[in-house]
C-alpha cells in the first residue's frame, strides 16, 4: 500500500511539474519552463525502471525540455538529449516497438534536425513518426496532423512546394474536425499553408490564411507572442512582393521587436527575419542598414545549422554583394 501511494504521488508531482513546463513555455518564460522539465524528468526517472506510466511521463519531460533548448538556439544540445532518451527506450523490449509517447522524442528530434538543415535525417524520424502512431493510435489519431504539418515545413524548406501543398492541407482537415476552427493549432496549420501557397504564387489566398491565423493568435496568445511575431513575418513577405516595402518594413520589424523580446537579441530564428529586413531596406536604398542587418542574421546563424544550410548561404550572399569594395 506505501509503494502505491508513493507511486501516485510521484506521477501527481511529475504532472503539475509538465503542466508548470507547458505553461511557462508558452508564455515564453524558457528559464521557468526549463526548470520546471528538468525537475520533471529528475523525477520521473527515479521510479522504477521502464514501468509503462514512468516511460510516459520521462518521454514527456525529456521531449519537453529538448524543445525549450531549441527554443533556446541550443539545437546541439537538444538533439544530443533526445539522441540519449531514444536510445534507452529503444533498449527496451516491447511488442511491437516504440510506443505513442515515444513519438514525441522522434518528433522533437526531427523538428530540431530540421532547423539545423538536416533534411533527410528529419524525414527519416518524421515517418518513424508517423509509423508509430499510426500503429499504436490509429490512420485517424489527431497528432498524425502535426507530423503532416512538419513534413509540409520540411518539403517547404527543402524548396519542393508541390509537395508540402497536400501535405499542408491534410494537417488542417485533420486538425480542425478534431479541434474546431478556432483553435491556435489550427491557425498555426493555416498559416503554414499560407507559407507554401506564397511560395506557389497564390497569394491571395494566402493572406487570407495568415490574417486569420493572426486573429486567432493575438486574441489567443496577444499581441507579444512568438505565433504572433512568426505570422507577421509571413504577411511582411506578402507585402515585399506585391511591393508594398513600407508596409513589409513595419511588419519585419514588429516581428523582430517580438522575437527579440521572446528568444533574445542573438538567437538563431532571428535570422531569417533580419536578413529579409535588410533586402526591404536595401530595395529602398537604406544599404548601410541593410549591411549591418545582414551581419547580425550572420552572425546569429552561424555555428548553429549545417554548413550548407540555405539561410546561411543566403546571408553570406547578401553580405558579399552589400559590402563594400576597396
Amino acid at each position: 500500500m506505501t509503494e502505491c501511494t508513493g507511486r501516485t504521488d510521484t506521477e501527481a508531482l511529475v504532472t503539475v511539474l509538465l503542466a508548470e513546463g507547458d505553461r511557462h513555455r508558452s508564455l515564453g518564460d524558457l528559464a521557468r519552463a526549463e526548470r520546471a522539465f528538468r525537475q520533471a524528468a529528475t523525477v520521473a526517472g527515479r521510479r522504477h525502471p521502464h514501468s509503462g506510466e514512468r516511460d510516459r511521463l520521462l518521454a514527456r519531460a525529456q521531449s519537453g525540455l529538448a524543445a525549450v533548448y531549441r527554443m533556446q538556439g541550443h539545437y546541439r544540445r537538444a538533439q544530443s538529449l533526445l539522441r540519449r532518451a531514444l536510445a534507452e527506450a529503444e533498449g527496451v523490449p516491447r511488442p511491437g516497438g516504440l510506443r505513442e509517447e515515444h513519438a514525441y522524442l522522434l518528433n522533437e528530434l526531427a523538428v530540431t534536425c530540421k532547423y539545423t538543415g538536416e533534411f533527410a535525417e528529419a524525414e527519416r524520424l518524421y515517418e518513424r513518426v508517423r509509423t508509430v502512431l499510426v500503429r499504436t493510435a490509429g490512420p485517424g489519431h489527431p497528432e498524425l496532423a502535426t507530423v503532416w504539418h512538419n513534413l509540409a515545413g520540411l518539403a517547404h524548406a527543402r524548396g519542393d512546394f508541390a509537395a508540402a501543398e497536400p501535405l499542408a492541407r491534410r494537417s488542417v482537415r485533420l486538425r480542425e474536425r478534431a479541434l474546431g476552427p478556432d483553435h491556435p493549432a489550427v491557425a498555426a496549420d493555416r498559416a503554414a499553408l499560407a507559407a507554401i501557397l506564397d511560395a506557389l504564387g497564390r497569394r491571395e489566398e494566402a493572406e487570407r490564411l495568415l490574417r486569420q491565423a493572426l486573429e486567432v493568435f493575438v486574441r489567443v496568445h496577444g499581441p507579444e507572442h512568438h505565433e504572433t511575431a512568426v505570422t507577421c513575418h509571413n504577411l511582411a513577405c506578402l507585402a515585399y512582393r506585391r511591393g508594398a516595402l513600407a508596409e513589409a518594413g513595419q511588419l519585419f520589424r514588429r516581428a523582430l521587436t517580438v522575437k527579440e523580446e521572446a528568444l533574445g537579441p542573438d538567437h538563431p530564428e532571428l535570422a531569417v527575419t533580419l536578413h529579409n529586413l535588410a533586402l526591404v531596406q536595401e530595395d529602398r536604398g537604406r544599404r548601410a542598414e541593410a549591411l549591418g542587418l545582414v551581419r547580425r542574421a550572420l552572425a546569429a546563424v552561424e555555428g548553429s545549422v549545417s554548413a550548407d544550410h540555405p539561410l546561411l548561404a543566403a546571408c553570406r550572399t547578401r553580405l558579399a554583394a552589400l559590402t563594400p569594395t576597396p
